[in-house]
């Protein structure tokens, strides 16, 4: 096996994991992956439809308005992307808050959109990092870094 920084972040993540899950349940890498691929999910169906509204409850107030600001730039381009499917995703980062700050938590989504461009289709690889931060008892999106690959 080729030992890779992404793996070595996620092999750390999942030692952090390991202890953090011991004394709060919020901690579980199984609910924690399946609440980024829901998120995933949901964000890229409100970006299909154009209409961001729904997410309110699973965003921070900052993430909400950068979507927001998103949405509206990518309609006029027609730059939204069809049909993503999600071919990899590990959490690589996690931190216990401390000094005021909250929870957080990092994952690496890979996978392949299907886009749409002058009557072509064509699929195009993507990787992102998307960042949740814990309010009580829920992991909300809190930023997203894309990459889009050809």
């Amino acid at each position: 096996m080729k030992l890779s920084w992404t793996s070595l972040k996620i092999s750390i993540a999942g030692a952090k994991l390991s202890h953090l899950v011991q004394k709060d349940k919020i901690w579980d890498h199984g609910s924690m992956a399946e609440q980024a691929r829901i998120i995933f999910y949901l964000v890229q169906k409100a970006k299909g439809i154009g209409n961001i509204e729904s997410l309110k409850k699973q965003c921070t107030i900052s993430c909400f308005e950068k979507l927001k600001a998103e949405i509206d730039d990518e309609k006029p381009k027609g730059s939204i992307l069809k049909n993503p499917i999600i071919k990899e995703l590990a959490v690589i980062d996690v931190q216990p808050g401390k000094n005021n700050k909250p929870d957080m938590f990092s994952a690496l989504i890979k996978g392949i959109v299907n886009n749409e461009s002058a009557g072509n289709d064509h699929e195009n690889e993507f990787s992102a990092q998307w960042s949740f931060v814990r309010q009580g008892e829920w992991w909300l999106l809190d930023g997203i870094k894309s990459k889009h690959h050809t």
